[in-house]
């Protein structure tokens, strides 16, 4: 099965962690200089944040993936940068997860959503993570 994007070691692929929405935002900041009547004046500080929002719906029911969502959480915890690399091999560089929502519908006996909808927030980082943070969530994955 072909990978869509990967995220740290975390793989979404079409089935059972499927992304099916992704959002870029950038831009600019820009500090406002008050002034007497006249309108306020800009100037450029920098760049602002660089924003991913990935969206998806799992069915864990058929075809499995829950434990991607609590993939997803132990690194958000972990709030170590991730590299993120699209599915053609894009590297779009390093990535904190900065939320990560998951919303259950239709119930089964046991409270887990037959149909579960997600979004993961991720924003870019300036820093890589270093090799005993990557170690130390990549052995939280499999804990």
């Amino acid at each position: 099965m072909s990978t869509l994007f990967q995220l740290g070691a975390i793989q979404f692929q079409v089935a059972p962690v499927n992304v099916s929405e992704v959002s870029h935002e950038m831009g600019s900041d820009f500090a406002a200089k008050d002034v007497m009547g006249a309108p306020r004046p800009r100037e450029y500080v920098g760049e602002a944040d660089e924003r991913l929002t990935f969206a998806g719906t799992l069915f864990p029911q058929k075809f499995g993936g829950l434990s991607g969502i609590d993939a997803l959480q132990s690194v958000a915890r972990a709030g170590q940068p991730q590299m993120l690399m699209r599915g053609d091999g894009s590297v779009f560089g390093w990535y904190v997860i900065e939320k990560v929502t998951d919303k259950h519908s239709y119930l089964d006996v046991a409270g887990v959503g037959r149909m579960i909808e997600f979004e993961i927030e991720l924003v870019k980082s300036p820093n890589a993570a270093s090799v005993g943070s990557m170690m130390s969530t990549l052995a939280s994955l499999f804990s």
